[in-house]
C-alpha cells in the first residue's frame, strides 16, 4: 500500500471513529493498528504515539503498459524463434490456431516472462506439464515481451534466457540491460493480474475461497484495515489466553499442594482456594518466605553465626601482646618500687615544708638538700616503672574485655530445634565457651576461651551439615510445587494487568471489523454492478442470473445466483461454460480498474465449452473492452472469430501454423475464406508437389472457401431472423458435403440440394456448375488458376 493509501486510511477511520461512540483507549488502539503492527504494539505497551516515519515506498512499474510484441524461441511448441506482433493500444486482437499449433505457447511465455510462474504448470496435479516446456527440437530456450509505457519513448524488454542444461527456475532474466527488478511488479501483478490462462477460467469458483476473496479485496484497498483487524485479533486471541491462563491452571495446582503433607503446599492450596487469592502471600510461599513451617527452624539453624575467624584472630593477637607487655615490666620488686617512691616523695614534702632535719623513720640519716637531691631522682626513676606497670595492666583489661566480648549466648534455636535436630553437642559447646566469661586469670582465659571457641566451631559446622540434609529432603518435595505456585502466581499477576487490555482491544476490534464489513459492501459494488452487465451480456439464453456478488466474514466470495429466480449455489447449477462466462465477469473488472498499471488484458482460450450464443456475447464483451484496453485472446475455436466478422466488430486477428521440426509461422488472419484461398494459391505455386496430388489439395482448398462462406451466410441470415445459436448449429451439422452445405446457405433447407446446381445456374452462371463439379472429391480440377478465380468469385457471391 503506498504511503498516501495509508494516511488516506488513517483518514477515513478517524473520520468514522469522530461518528462513532468508542472509548478513547480502544479508538487509540484502531488508529495505532491501522498505522502497522510496531505502533500497536507501542500503543498496547502505553508508549505514547507520536510521528512515525512512513511506511517505505516502492517504486511501481509504471502505468499505462500495453504489450507491442511476444518473442519465442526453444519454449514449448515453438523451435526457431518466432514474434507476434501486437498493436501497443486500445484493441481486440484473437490469435487463432489449431490445438498444438504453438498459440498457447504465446500466452505462457508473456504470462512466464513478466510474473515468474505459470498459472497451468502450477497448478498441474502431474510434473510433466512443468518437465516438458523446453522444446524439443530447439534447446536453446529464451522468451521476451517487449512492452510500451505511457510518457517512455523507449520501450521495455523482458527477457528470460536458460542455458541447454538449466531448469525452468534457474536462467537470466533480465529487463532491459539490467536484471528484471521482480519486487516492483510483484504488487501490481498480485493486484491486477492481467492474465487470464485457460486453466484459471473455470475454476475461479472451485478454487480455494479464500484465492478470490483476497484478489478482490486487494483490488478494494482493503488490505490496511484487514491487517489492522488481524493484528487486533491476535492480541485479542493472546490476551485472551494469558487472562484465562491461571483461571484454567488454578483448580489443578490447588489440587496438587492440598495433597501434599508440606505446611508450606497446604497453605498454599488454602490460598488458591479463596475466591480472590492474595497474591502476595502467594508470592512469599513460593519465594521461600517464613509461613510457620518446620524448614525455618532448620534454615535458622543454617543461618547460625560465631565471630568472624579474623576477629578472633585480632583478639587473640592483642591478648598475646598484652600479656606479654605485662610480663616484661611485672617484675618481683615492682610493687615495692612503687610504694618507695610514695614514701620518697613523702619525705620530700616533709623536708620542704619542715626544713633540714632527721630521718624520721631511722633517726640515723639527715633530710638536706643533697639528700632531696637524690631522692627526687630515684623517686622519678620508681614512679616510672610503676607507670609502664600500670599502662600494661591497663591494656590487658582492655584486650581481657574485647575477647570477652566475642562470647555470645546460646542462641534460642538450639532449643526450639532439638526436635528436630540433636543440638546437645552444639549447646554444650557454648556453654562451655560461654563459661569463659567468668574465668578471671587473663593466662587462663587466654588458655581456654579460643580453644573451646574452635570447639564450638566445629561442631556448629557439623550442626549446619546435617540442618542442609533435611533441608534438601523437605525442599526437594517441596521446590516443583513452589515453582509450580510461582508460575502460577506470575500468570495470575500478568492476568490482573492485561484484562483491562482485553477489553480495550475486544472494543477495538469488534469496532473494526464492523467498519470492515461496511467499507467492503461500499467498495465492492461497482465492481459488482459491472460484473453483472458483464455476466448479462455473456449469459446470451442462459436460465441463470447472477446478483449481488459479496465479499463474506468467512473470507470468501459471496455470489448471489439464482435460476428462474430461484437462489441456488453457482457450482450447483452452472455449466462448464457457464462457469467460464462467470469466471470472465469477475476477472475482467478487476483488470479494468483504472488504479491498474496494465492496460492489457491477455486471455488463454475461454471460447472452450460455450455455446454459440455465448460466444457470440464473448464477442461483443470482449470488443467491448477492447475500447479502452488492449485484449489479446488466444482460441483454437474458430467460432470466436466467425460471431465477431459476422457481428461487424473490429479486431485483429493473427493465425499461428505450426509445421515440422517445430516451425511455427504466425501470418495475418483476414477471414476463413480468404485463409483458404490463400492456401490453394500457395499450394498451385510449389514445384515439390506432384501434380495429381496438387490438384486434390487445391480443390479441397477451394471446397473449404466455399462452406466456409456457405457457413457465414446461413448463420448471418438464421441468426438474424431470430432463431436460436443452438439451433443454427444443430442444421449446420446435418449439412456433410459441400453441396448440401451450399444448398442450405441458398435455399435455406438440407433436402433442397438437388435444385442448387439449377438454381445457381440461373442466378450465377454455368459456371458456378462448372466449379462444384471440379471441386468434388476425385473429380478432376482442371485449370488451378481457374478454378482458385471462380472459387473467390462464388464465395464472394455467397458473402453478399
Amino acid at each position: 500500500m503506498t504511503v498516501a493509501g495509508e494516511a488516506g486510511l488513517l483518514e477515513l477511520m478517524a473520520g468514522r471513529l469522530a461518528k462513532d461512540d468508542l472509548g478513547p483507549r480502544a479508538a487509540e488502539l484502531v488508529l495505532a493498528a491501522c498505522r502497522g503492527q510496531t505502533a500497536l504494539e507501542r500503543a498496547l505497551g502505553g508508549v505514547p504515539a507520536g510521528e512515525e516515519p512512513p511506511r517505505e515506498r516502492t517504486d511501481g512499474p509504471g502505468q499505462g503498459i500495453f504489450v507491442s510484441e511476444i518473442r519465442v524461441r526453444g519454449f514449448r511448441g515453438i523451435g526457431p524463434e518466432v514474434r507476434l506482433p501486437l498493436a501497443p493500444g486500445p484493441g481486440l486482437t484473437v490469435v487463432t490456431g489449431r490445438n498444438g499449433s504453438g498459440k498457447s505457447s504465446f500466452a505462457e511465455a508473456a504470462e512466464l516472462a513478466l510474473t515468474g510462474y505459470n498459472a497451468r504448470w502450477t497448478r498441474a496435479r502431474h510434473d510433466v506439464w512443468r518437465q516438458g516446456w523446453r522444446n524439443l527440437h530447439n534447446r536453446d530456450a529464451a522468451i521476451a515481451l517487449e512492452l510500451v509505457q505511457a510518457g517512455r519513448a523507449d520501450k521495455t524488454t523482458i527477457r528470460r534466457r536458460w542455458a541447454p542444461d538449466d531448469d525452468l527456475a534457474q536462467g537470466e532474466w533480465t529487463q532491459d540491460d539490467g536484471p528484471f527488478d521482480a519486487g516492483r511488479w510483484h504488487d501490481a501483478l498480485e493486484t491486477y493480474r492481467p492474465f487470464l490462462p485457460y486453466s484459471e477460467l473455470g475454476t475461479v469458483l472451485d478454487a480455494q475461497p479464500e484465492d478470490l476473496y483476497e484478489a478482490l479485496h486487494r483490488l478494494l484497498g482493503l488490505e490496511a484495515i484487514t491487517e489492522a483487524q488481524q493484528a487486533l485479533a491476535e492480541h485479542r486471541k493472546r490476551l485472551a489466553e494469558t487472562v484465562a491462563r491461571p483461571y484454567d491452571r488454578r483448580e489443578r495446582v490447588r489440587a496438587e499442594l492440598a495433597a501434599s503433607a508440606d505446611e508450606r503446599a497446604r497453605r498454599a492450596a488454602e490460598l488458591l482456594g479463596s475466591d480472590a487469592p492474595d497474591l502476595d502471600a502467594i508470592a512469599d510461599l513460593a519465594l521461600g518466605a517464613d509461613v510457620g513451617s518446620g524448614t525455618s527452624l532448620l534454615h535458622q539453624v543454617v543461618d547460625l553465626s560465631l565471630p568472624p575467624d579474623d576477629e578472633v584472630g585480632r583478639a587473640r593477637e592483642t591478648l598475646d601482646l598484652a600479656l606479654g607487655a605485662v610480663t616484661v615490666v611485672a617484675t618481683d620488686n615492682a610493687q615495692d618500687s612503687l610504694r618507695c617512691s610514695e614514701i620518697l616523695k613523702l619525705a620530700i614534702q616533709l623536708l620542704e615544708s619542715g626544713g633540714n632535719q632527721d630521718c624520721p623513720v631511722c633517726r640515723r640519716g639527715r633530710l638536706d638538700a643533697l639528700w632531696r637531691a637524690k631522692a627526687k631522682e630515684r623517686a622519678e626513676h620508681l614512679a616510672q616503672a610503676a607507670a609502664e606497670l600500670h599502662g600494661a595492666a591497663d591494656r590487658l583489661d582492655v584486650a581481657v574485655a574485647a575477647t570477652r566480648a566475642l562470647c555470645q549466648p546460646p542462641p534460642d534455636v538450639l532449643l526450639d530445634a532439638q526436635d528436630m535436630l540433636d543440638t546437645t553437642t552444639v549447646l554444650q559447646a557454648w556453654q562451655a565457651w560461654e563459661a569463659c566469661l567468668c574465668i578471671d586469670d587473663p593466662v587462663r582465659l587466654r588458655a581456654e576461651f579460643f580453644d573451646r571457641h574452635a570447639e564450638l566451631a566445629a561442631a556448629v559446622d557439623q550442626l549446619k551439615t546435617v540442618a542442609r540434609e533435611q533441608i534438601d529432603r523437605h525442599d526437594l518435595v517441596w521446590r516443583p510445587m513452589a515453582i509450580a505456585l510461582f508460575e502460577w502466581h506470575s500468570q495470575a499477576q500478568q492476568a490482573l494487568a492485561d484484562a483491562e487490555v482485553l477489553a480495550d482491544v475486544t472494543e477495538a476490534e469488534n469496532w473494526i471489523r464492523k467498519t470492515a464489513a461496511t467499507l467492503r459492501t461500499e467498495r465492492i459494488a461497482p465492481f459488482a454492478k459491472e460484473s453483472q452487465r458483464i455476466w448479462q451480456r455473456l449469459r446470451q439464453q442462459s436460465n441463470v442470473d447472477l446478483g449481488a456478488v459479496r465479499l463474506g466474514g468467512a473470507r470468501n466470495v459471496e455470489l448471489d445466483v439464482s435460476v428462474d429466480g430461484v437462489s441456488n449455489s453457482a457450482l450447483a447449477v452452472m455449466s462448464q461454460g457457464e462457469l467460464h462466462s462467470l469466471g470472465l465477469a469477475l476477472f475482467l473488472p478487476r483488470a479494468m480498474v483504472d488504479e491498474s498499471p496494465f492496460r492489457f488484458v491477455v486471455v488463454d482460450d475461454p471460447v472452450q465449452a460455450m455455446d454459440p450464443s455465448k460466444v457470440d456475447g464473448l464477442a461483443q464483451v470482449l470488443a467491448d473492452v477492447g475500447l479502452t484496453r488492449q485484449v489479446v485472446v488466444f482460441t483454437h475455436d474458430e467460432r470466436l472469430v466467425e460471431a465477431l466478422r459476422r457481428l461487424r466488430l473490429t479486431a485483429t486477428v493473427w493465425e499461428v501454423c505450426r509445421g515440422e521440426e517445430s516451425v511455427v509461422r504466425v501470418r495475418m488472419s483476414d477471414d476463413p475464406v480468404g485463409r483458404c484461398l490463400n492456401d490453394a494459391r500457395a499450394m498451385r505455386v510449389d514445384e515439390d508437389l506432384p501434380g495429381a496430388l496438387k490438384g486434390e489439395l487445391v480443390a479441397s482448398c477451394c471446397r473449404a472457401a466455399l462452406e466456409a462462406a456457405a457457413h457465414a451466410r446461413f448463420r448471418r441470415a438464421r441468426l438474424g431472423s431470430g432463431m436460436p445459436h443452438a439451433e443454427v448449429e444443430r442444421v449446420l451439422e446435418c449439412a456433410l458435403t459441400t453441396r448440401q452445405k451450399l444448398a442450405l446457405a441458398v435455399l435455406g433447407d438440407v433436402a433442397e440440394s438437388a435444385k442448387l446446381l439449377p438454381h445457381l445456374d440461373d442466378v450465377v452462371g454455368a459456371w458456378a456448375v462448372d466449379l462444384l463439379q471440379s471441386c468434388r472429391v476425385g473429380g478432376d480440377a482442371g485449370d488451378l488458376d481457374v478454378l482458385i478465380r471462380d472459387t473467390e468469385l462464388l464465395a464472394g457471391w455467397l458473402q453478399r
